[in-house]
């Protein structure tokens, strides 16, 4: 397998440049096999990446989605949820050829083009090596039926609006969704008898963090007991091993249920870009990191802190590909 890629490019003194790099589409081109950001059980990959900085005071950082279980359980309810998509439609996944893999974006930047991805290269050297020459690589899309909005203005179900009949969006790993405004109202302007957002794209971590249905807090913070323990139910009692300290035992259980939960409940810190590597060269040298990413996306920001413009290189090697 080949699994060595050269970047370059020239950056400005103080100059910062950042691009994202899809490892699974560059892998394919280049050794005629599909690699995949998802497998076709759901299973998001974890590419294991050296990374080589060259360049005269040059910084490389290296931002990645977050390799935690979040993202590991996310993508693969988010998989589950499309291979349901095409079945509802009749459609087996074996019968989407390339399409069938969960392809995302690494974030909202990514999607909408304002972090470059790096795949080709141009006639000055510049740019990756080798670069990408497959006939396609499209990013995964999604289509969803949404409530129809109702025109409450003169009289209730006088009209509706058909443009919600039907959304569709692309799926970025990190970030939040972004919702359409040109289709659907502002969340907090909603309706009370009908709404439902629209997006253009959609949050994967954010989403799937945000469908938990967790039990209450009270109001010293811990979860309420609901249908909890009792530690004086004589069933428990009876089916328990008989002793003098069962009911502690079942107390003790009790307690524990109402434990709050060990992480932060908002998930914010879990949806965003986190930091994968870091190299740094001193005067014209080079320095060598390793990083994994998961879904074989990631995003690198080059600084130049020469005082001249100069042309700093990168290069990759994929070390090892495994499921998260």
């Amino acid at each position: 397998m080949h699994n060595f890629f050269k970047f370059q490019n020239d950056v400005a003194s103080t100059g910062i440049e950042s691009h994202v790099f899809n490892m699974p589409k560059l892998l394919s081109s280049i050794n005629r096999k599909e690699f995949h950001s998802v497998d076709y059980s759901g299973n998001a990959q974890l590419y294991t990446i050296g990374m080589k900085l060259y360049g005269t005071d040059a910084e490389g950082i290296v931002m990645t989605a977050p390799n935690m279980y979040a993202t590991q359980r996310a993508v693969k309810e988010w998989h589950d949820a499309r291979v349901k998509m095409f079945r509802r439609a009749g459609i087996k996944m074996k019968e989407l050829g390339y399409g069938r893999s969960l392809r995302p974006y690494l974030d909202v930047n990514h999607e909408n083009g304002t972090t470059v991805e790096i795949d080709t290269e141009n006639g000055a050297g510049l740019g990756i090596t080798p670069h990408f020459q497959g006939d396609d690589w499209q990013y995964s899309r999604a289509a969803v039926a949404t409530p129809v909005e109702e025109d409450l203005s003169s009289g209730a179900n006088s009209s509706f609006r058909p443009a919600n009949l039907v959304d569709t969006y692309s799926f970025t790993l990190c970030d939040a969704s972004v919702s359409e405004d040109v289709t659907a109202e502002d969340e907090d302007a909603s309706d009370a008898e009908v709404d439902q957002d629209s997006y253009v794209s959609v949050g994967m971590i954010a989403e799937w963090l945000d469908s938990f249905k967790q039990r209450a807090a009270g109001t010293d913070g811990n979860l309420l007991d609901i249908n909890g323990l009792d530690a004086d139910n004589a069933l428990l009692q009876l089916a328990s091993v008989q002793g003098p300290h069962t009911e502690e035992v079942l107390e003790i259980a009790e307690s524990s249920q109402k434990f709050g939960r060990p992480w932060d409940g908002e998930g914010a810190p879990y949806s965003a870009l986190q930091l994968a590597g870091y190299s740094h060269t001193v005067l014209a040298g080079s320095d060598y990191v390793v990083f994994r990413a998961p879904c074989g996306l990631f995003q690198i920001s080059l600084q130049n802190n020469h005082t001249s413009s100069d042309r700093l290189g990168v290069t990759f090697e994929v070390l090892a590909i495994e499921d998260m």
